[in-house]
């Protein structure tokens, strides 16, 4: 197989559950955004949101409110000093209509792309990102204001340096021939 940087950072960028306590620059963080907004979307319709925490005072209250009762478990993660609120502009017509067609809802799959390009920009710096999807989204709506508004959560993203003890280590992969096969169905 052909080795290449992308490969290389793709191995490098892993879900991090344990942060340092060293506070993310606001250049690094707006590289990571500039890399989402970057990002390809169906019809070029740009749904996604990102709504950036890094006033410790802000992180606590919206972690209070979205992370409390059976939501709490991913509490641990607040310890990031940067949570990042994925959104979706939900009323865009064309991801619409073409989801009620294909049975696919696009502007998820824009919000996991653009969303992926900011967790990969972390890791081109040095910085780590963990997908949250354990949260209350519809406090997570009313802490942000935007209940009624046609906005729907995707996810949260913790970023920040990882803790000196978090491993290195790949995790292992299935192998290509069990996720990949060439012109025919998958066999599994």
């Amino acid at each position: 197989m052909i080795e290449s940087e992308f490969l290389k950072l793709c191995r490098r960028r892993k879900s991090v559950r344990r942060f340092a306590g060293r506070p993310v620059e606001r250049e690094k963080i707006e590289l990571c955004l500039e890399a989402a907004r970057r990002a390809p979307s169906a019809d070029n319709m740009q749904p996604w949101r990102f709504v950036v925490f890094d006033d410790p005072d802000k992180k606590a209250r919206l972690v209070d409110a979205v992370l409390t009762g059976v939501f709490a478990t991913s509490r641990k993660l607040a310890a990031a000093p940067v949570l990042v609120c994925l959104l979706i502009k939900e009323h865009l017509l064309v991801n619409k209509v073409a989801g009620a067609v294909q049975g696919t809802q696009y502007q998820l799959v824009d919000a996991g792309i653009g969303g992926e390009h900011l967790v990969l920009a972390a890791a081109e710096q040095g910085l780590g990102t963990c997908w949250i999807g354990w949260y209350d989204g519809r406090a997570l709506i009313k802490h942000l204001g935007l209940r009624g508004k046609g906005y729907k959560p995707v996810a949260l993203i913790a970023l920040g340096y990882p803790a000196a003890d978090v491993s290195a280590h790949e995790r292992p992969r299935k192998p290509l021939s069990e996720i990949a096969s060439w012109n025919e169905p998958p066999r599994r």
